[in-house]
């Protein structure tokens, strides 16, 4: 495929600004960010068109950990999306998960399924990095059927792994330290709340936006003092206790400004339900940045005025451009580079703020997800 994803990504992006500003209206990789350097905000890539390819035809298999929910069902419509142009154009492609969420047995049915079926590539979002990594390095010895991976890490010697489709959480996790040293002016405390230390893809969200607190704003204070990473991890916790912890550490510290940053959408529903109870008790300044966005957390601007933004991802995005790099992977035209480290195809994000909300780009951004942009 000789016409690059990214840059039909750009163009209808810079289209996109054009029209708006026209009509007035209105989750155990290495990360990809070797330098720490933090990409621009405000250049979201749009719903893209698709890029074709030269070859095939080609059979595709996408195999989710999920098809459903604020994120994964975006992703979901991003990658039906994909599979209708490229049908379109003779090629052929189905996309399934597990019928129980996250099931790693269930996946690695699914991906022997997919062997049997003699699929030309698939797009993997896995569902577990050591399982399903574990089992695609003892089923694919060569690149026979090349793998480009969704979102999630994966812990595989495998040839066939040639790219991962993701955002850069490094990046991201930076960005959100940063938005939170903005919420705060730089003073009060802060609780990290993050999901798994062992998943580094997962840990890089909470790990640099404390980096970016500790060097930038040495009058915050970090709250989570029980281990040595400083952070608090909803992996080594029940499922709810991100509620009762939310509540116990506020109201124990009631008289201090306090910035909670989440690094998932549920964990900031469950961080603002947890706050809302509770918010008579709080005598200091409160305030949520959040990780990846959707329709409720736009919702969330209105119906609360703690919520101070959130660093989002791309889902729909992400899963076009999946099945499209895949092609190219297919196609000899994406892969691993001389050193052997697959290939890394960012998807960008976007902040979104109380003070950005009316930008072209938050704007184009909505559009991207389809959330409707409410002025």
């Amino acid at each position: 495929m000789k016409k690059t994803l990214s840059i039909v990504l750009a163009l209808l992006l810079v289209m996109m600004l054009v029209v708006a500003c026209g009509g007035g209206g209105d989750k155990e990789s290495t990360s990809p960010s070797d330098d720490k350097s933090v990409a621009p905000t405000g250049e979201q890539s749009e719903k893209p068109s698709g890029g074709g390819s030269s070859g095939g035809p080609y059979n595709m298999a996408g195999l989710y950990s999920e098809i459903t929910g604020d994120f994964w069902g975006i992703v979901y419509n991003g990658g039906t999306k994909a599979l209708e142009e490229l049908k379109a154009e003779g090629h052929d492609g189905y996309i399934i998960a597990p019928a129980t969420t996250g099931d790693p047995t269930l996946q690695q049915e699914q991906i022997n399924q997919a062997v049997i079926e003699k699929v030309d590539g698939i797009v993997l979002s896995p569902s577990n990095a050591d399982s399903i990594g574990t089992f695609v390095t003892d089923t694919f010895k060569d690149d026979s059927i090349p793998i480009v991976v969704l979102d999630r890490s994966l812990n595989t010697t495998s040839p066939a792994y040639k790219a991962r489709v993701m955002a850069d959480t490094v990046a991201m996790g930076t960005e959100c330290g940063k938005m939170g040293v903005e919420a705060m002016d730089g003073k009060g405390f802060y609780v990290p709340l993050g999901i798994d230390i062992s998943n580094e893809n997962w840990a890089n969200r909470s790990l640099y936006a404390i980096e970016y607190i500790t060097e930038n704003a040495p009058e915050m204070e970090n709250l989570v003092t029980d281990n040595e990473h400083g952070v608090w991890w909803s992996a080594q916790n029940p499922d709810g206790a991100i509620i009762q912890y939310v509540q116990d550490i506020a109201t124990a510290n009631s008289d201090k400004d306090i910035l909670f940053l989440t690094t998932t959408e549920a964990g900031t529903n469950s961080t603002v339900a947890a706050l809302s109870e509770i918010m008579s008790q709080l005598k200091g300044k409160i305030r949520i940045v959040g990780f990846d966005f959707s329709a409720t957390g736009y919702g969330l601007f209105n119906s609360t005025d703690f919520f101070y933004g959130s660093c989002g991802q791309n889902p729909f995005v992400m899963g076009y451009q999946g099945f499209f790099t895949l092609i190219e992977v297919i196609e000899g035209e994406v892969g691993p580079g001389a050193d052997g480290e697959v290939a890394f195809v960012p998807v960008e994000y976007q902040n979104v703020t109380r003070d950005n909300l009316t930008s072209d780009e938050v704007k184009a951004y909505l559009d991207s997800m389809g959330i409707e942009y409410k002025g």
